[in-house]
């Protein structure tokens, strides 16, 4: 049985004999006497538009997103966190009672990509007491409210990166110092943290009756265009004492009693964006076809992809698609609001749905790309099971499930709080498919 291959470009391509072309559609037939018709019929036109992201998970998360940054084309963006503290050494004979001397907030930051935006920009965080139980669970969203006692308030203002070299005090020893964020914490708090009743101190069940957790949020302090910064900070490892995210509570001098945080089941980052140009919000109230899209973190925007003419590759019979790519390029970025490290591609759980899940082929063990190649500006991804189960399902059952693709900046792997904007001039769709004479 022979078969010949049909290719399908959507961009600016040169070809050589037996190609014909239907404004940036472009086909290229085998050149032989076994090549198949040619049918034209906008089968890899698309249309792209920007769309309200979804709820997105803010726990179960690897690391945990803090800042405000005000980005010039997108506004402005809030990331805070919300953690149940756990006792780390507990104590059955805790000096209840006994005047604290201060109490320390240190959360390590994550080494390599940490910052999305001006890391140097001072901003103004608002420490509290939490008061909703987090439960490991659940599944939290970024767009969940949790309860906070403002009686113990603490404000820090100043970068939230910082190099330190000075060490912590661990009662009579110090521990190494780790770049991150370090806050003296309010003398109401502190003096909360030691009048607890003695059952707190000695399990975590107990703790939770009356310490719940900490609320960090950062204020919208009014920042220029073009400053601030997303944090990515490590709350949820346990690796040492030195490193890990903690409560440092200081007494009687030489006495320290920490409390550690529960881990990214009982931690969660919570989103805050906009309000949106008016070029965005153009956007997310129309069905039209644009030739500019966005993509933002924290459960701000993603961008909707419809392809309404591919089921016309079957229109005279099945065929085996060979290899399908979609490649999108990005525009508007620099040293700041840098092109995101990875995109994800999703499908809708049903047409018109917000909701989503990953392509079949993000599900194969086989790499499907997503990952940024700076050279070529772009992001690719294989689609290849995606479109074959598109034509598979009407072709053999009669189901449209052609219900369009979701491009959006990940939650997790990298945690980033970034955001794109994609130039559909040069999006590119390329099909290779294949079908028996």
């Amino acid at each position: 049985m022979n078969k010949s291959i049909l290719v399908f470009f959507i961009g600016a391509l040169t070809f050589g004999s037996c190609t014909k072309e239907e404004g940036n559609i472009v086909l290229e037939g085998q050149g032989n006497q076994n090549q198949l018709g040619l049918f034209i019929n906008d089968t890899t036109s698309f249309t792209a538009r920007t769309v309200d992201e979804d709820s997105l998970p803010g726990n179960g998360i690897r690391y945990a997103l803090l800042g405000h940054i005000h980005d010039p084309l997108l506004g402005k963006s809030t990331a805070s966190l919300y953690a149940n503290v756990v006792l780390i050494e507990p104590n059955s004979n805790f000096p209840v009672g006994v005047e604290a001397d201060s109490a320390i907030l240190f959360i390590p930051s994550v080494d390599g990509l940490n910052t999305y935006g001006d890391r140097t920009t001072p901003q103004l965080l608002k420490i509290d007491k939490l008061e909703s139980v987090i439960s490991s669970s659940n599944v939290y969203y970024q767009n969940n409210k949790f309860d906070i006692d403002e009686n113990y308030t603490t404000y820090f203002s100043g970068s939230l990166i910082n190099q330190y070299t000075d060490s912590l005090k661990y009662r009579k020893t110090k521990l190494k110092p780790y770049d991150g964020l370090k806050i003296k914490l309010s003398k109401k708090m502190a003096d909360l943290l030691m009048s607890l009743p003695k059952e707190a101190y000695q399990t975590n069940e107990q703790l939770a009756k009356y310490f719940k957790g900490i609320s960090v949020v950062p204020q919208d302090i009014n920042l220029a265009p073009n400053t601030g910064a997303m944090n990515v900070f490590d709350i949820n490892n346990i690796l040492s004492l030195a490193y890990r995210a903690k409560i440092m509570l200081y007494y009687q001098d030489t006495n320290t009693f920490v409390f550690g945080f529960a881990g990214s089941t009982s931690s969660v980052t919570t989103g805050k964006t906009g309000p949106y140009n008016g070029e965005i919000n153009q956007q997310l109230s129309s069905t039209s076809n644009f030739n500019k899209t966005y993509v933002q973190a924290l459960g701000g925007v993603k961008t909707k992809i419809e392809m309404p003419y591919i089921l016309n590759l079957i229109q005279n019979g099945n065929i085996s698609i060979n290899k399908a790519e979609i490649e999108f390029f990005v525009t508007d970025f620099d040293e700041y609001f840098y092109a995101p490290p990875r995109l994800n591609l999703f499908q809708p759980a049903k047409a018109n749905s917000v909701r989503n899940y990953f392509i079949a082929d993000a599900l194969s063990g086989l790499s499907y790309g997503g990952l940024y190649n700076s050279k070529t500006k772009s992001f690719k991804f294989t689609v290849t099971r995606y479109i074959q189960n598109i034509l598979n399902e009407m072709y053999f059952n009669k189901k449209n499930v052609n219900n369009g693709l979701y491009l959006a900046v990940p939650t997790d792997q990298p945690v980033i709080g970034a955001r794109g904007i994609i130039d559909h001039s040069k999006t590119k769709i390329n099909i290779i498919y294949s079908k028996p004479n």
